[in-house]
């Protein structure tokens, strides 16, 4: 997983999100958040791959993945 890979996503709405990648209460994500978190895979090792969009003025304005172990 590479964070190019979901540059996509910037300026989208949270409705046009919730279209693309699905329910935001999947990762427990309140739909009025300004963070919502998405486990998009797992390492080898198991740690899980997460994929973090902050929202500004109700647009996607930073992507952030990162890999950890147990909860986000």
């Amino acid at each position: 997983m590479r964070k190019e890979n979901y540059n996509h996503l910037v300026g989208k709405t949270r409705r046009e999100i919730v279209k693309e990648i699905g329910c935001p209460f999947n990762g427990f994500n309140y739909f009025r958040s300004i963070t919502w978190t998405y486990e998009v895979g797992k390492t080898w090792l198991g740690k899980k791959i997460i994929l973090s969009l902050t929202f500004k003025d109700e647009k996607v304005s930073e992507i952030m993945l990162f890999k950890s172990f147990g909860k986000y």
